[in-house]
């Protein structure tokens, strides 16, 4: 059975979100996260920290510079800086070798950090929407 990470705009529904992104590290099984406002679903998978730790890895699939890719990267951003306790780290803006554009907020949230960004990848013909979750050293 799948743990589902889920979110919507009501308090009790983004209070789950929040404890959800906190207890990211008991979850052993495959996790699923929902769009918020939409409800797309994908599959969360979990990959090696440089430090030998893990972290969680999320992300959607949109059609090249889609709106709705926008709206959705938007939506993260406004449900993580919902939750309580969480601070904004800041906003990057870093050099890329190649001319598709990424954008990446990051937020602490307790013992984490809660990366949101949005990648358009040209050559493969889509943008795409991350969450990263990982603890804080």
């Amino acid at each position: 059975m799948k743990a589902l990470l889920f979110w919507g705009m009501g308090t009790s529904a983004m209070a789950g979100f929040c404890e959800d992104l906190q207890s990211f590290e008991a979850q052993s099984v495959p996790m699923s996260l929902a769009l918020p406002e939409s409800g797309a679903l994908t599959t969360c998978s979990r990959s090696l920290q440089l430090s030998g730790g893990t972290q969680v890895h999320c992300g959607w699939a949109f059609p090249y510079r889609a709106e709705e890719a926008r709206s959705a990267f938007q939506a993260v951003l406004e449900a993580v800086s919902q939750c309580p306790g969480g601070a904004l780290l800041g906003k990057e803006d870093p050099d890329v070798n190649h001319p598709d554009s990424y954008d990446l907020q990051t937020f602490r949230l307790s013992a984490f950090e809660i990366g949101v960004s949005l990648k358009d990848k040209g050559a493969l013909g889509e943008t795409y929407v991350f969450v990263r979750i990982s603890p804080l050293n």
